[in-house]
């Protein structure tokens, strides 16, 4: 090798090195948000179900509660007859 090319070599070594690691973090860094996007995709559709869940608790809540007004109503009707408030 001629003389010049070996006195340039220690000066080029770092950069092709700096290069390398470049290209590796910016290929990292690609796959992590990728691996970030399934990761939030997943948990989306596990809020989604758990807001399913809630909703049909709330349906279910709601017959049982008009259901308790139903027989409350009916009760106090029937006290009200038999007292004769009305």
């Amino acid at each position: 090798m001629e003389p010049r090319v070996l006195a340039y070599l220690p000066l080029v070594t770092p950069v092709a090195t700096l290069l390398v690691v470049i290209v590796g973090v910016l290929f990292s860094n690609r796959h992590v948000d990728v691996r970030i996007s399934d990761l939030r995709a997943h948990m989306d559709a596990q809020f989604k179900a758990v807001d399913t869940r809630f909703g049909s608790l709330d349906q279910v809540f709601q017959e049982r509660l008009r259901r308790v007004e139903e027989v409350m109503d009916a009760r106090l009707s029937r006290i009200e007859s038999e007292l004769h408030i009305r």
